[in-house]
């Protein structure tokens, strides 16, 4: 009985010797078969951060060329209007009382013109019967071009009543929207005084003062990359670019072609090429999130340890610039990568520890 125990105690270690073993050439195997990814050093864009504003197209201040009461105000903020839609209507009753002055002049002037054309015509007849002196045939043909002039004077003002009376109706310059109302009705508008503030419908403006390096390698048709509140990102066309620079602030205007449900007023960043630099850079899908820091798996040749990174910006095909913590040559897990959960991963920065309380 003694030896069949023995003897069973023989194979069960030798069992255990041989499971040991097997686990061994496993976990080597995982670590060697760990996929890697070379940190690469890289020509990337250097961008040149610029603030701007997104402004409309075309925007307009509405006044006024005469001083009236404000009789009918038909827009007020967010009215949608339409290209010679009446806004402001003005008080017209001195205006009304001038066209009349002005129409009884005309009149006047033109009885006036054709008594002075009879009279011409009377004192030429006379002349060249020999009956009146030449003189008098001058001063009734001087008459003739006084009462003309007269005609021609009274005309013009009746002409400039009317133009007055045309200001009395104030009209859309162009279709668009209204973004400001200065005046409510009943109050008296006067010359130079804004009244409204009209914004074109559609596409909206960037309008960016580059410096003048930046702005040199740029031209229309060109896009640079424009972000606003909301993280909202497109690539902008450049539809202006200003032919001199600004003397005091070195810079130079251009303006970029924005969607047109873009709000006005508001502030934008744009980022303009400004050549290009050599920078670290690795798979942005290769990057361990740990609240605030960030960090790769470095394979290092007893697995893969934790390290922790400082990044810059995404320069585009999925990868992103890397500004401390990585050398070229480095060679970090890639993404997706299976990583052993313990034996053949470490981190100087305790992250075990981390991973346990997360």
């Amino acid at each position: 009985m003694k030896a069949g125990i023995a003897v069973l105690g023989m194979v069960a270690i030798l069992a255990a010797c041989g499971g040991g073993h097997s686990t061994e050439d496993t976990h080597a195997a995982t670590s060697d078969g760990v996929s890697g990814v070379p940190v690469e050093v890289e020509e990337i864009q250097v961008n040149v951060p610029v603030e701007g504003t997104v402004v409309a197209r075309n925007r307009a201040e509405i006044t006024t060329r005469m001083m009236a009461r404000v009789t009918d105000l038909t827009a007020d903020v967010g009215t949608k209007v339409r290209p010679g839609q009446v806004l402001i209507q003005l008080g017209t009753e001195d205006i009304a009382a001038n066209r009349a002055k002005a129409e009884a002049a005309v009149m006047v002037a033109s009885a006036a013109l054709d008594e002075a054309k009879k009279h011409a015509n009377r004192m030429d007849a006379l002349l060249a019967q020999d009956v009146v002196p030449q003189v008098q045939r001058d001063q009734a043909h001087l008459q003739l071009k006084q009462a003309e002039s007269r005609l021609t004077m009274a005309t013009a003002t009746l002409r400039e009543v009317e133009t007055a009376g045309s200001y009395a109706s104030i009209r859309a310059p162009f279709a668009g929207e209204v973004v400001g109302r200065f005046i409510d009705e009943g109050d008296v508008a006067s010359p130079g005084m804004p009244l409204l503030v009209v914004e074109e419908a559609g596409p909206r403006e960037g309008r960016l003062a580059v410096p003048v390096v930046a702005a040199s390698g740029l031209e229309v048709g060109s896009t640079v990359q424009v972000a606003t509140l909301g993280d909202r990102v497109i690539d902008a066309p450049v539809r202006v670019v200003a032919a001199g620079a600004d003397p005091m602030s070195k810079t130079v205007e251009v303006r970029v072609t924005l969607p047109s449900d873009w709000p006005t007023g508001v502030s934008l960043t744009a980022l303009v090429p400004g050549g290009t630099t050599r920078a670290v850079t690795i798979p942005a899908a290769a990057v361990v999130h740990r609240g605030q820091l960030t960090g790769v798996r470095v394979i290092t040749g007893d697995g893969a340890a934790l390290r922790w990174i400082r990044l810059g910006r995404s320069v585009g095909d999925g990868k992103i610039e890397v500004l401390s913590g990585l050398e070229a040559g480095d060679m970090i897990a890639a993404p997706g990568a299976a990583i052993a959960a313990s034996g053949n991963e470490s981190s100087a920065s305790t992250d075990a520890a981390e991973e346990e309380t997360q």
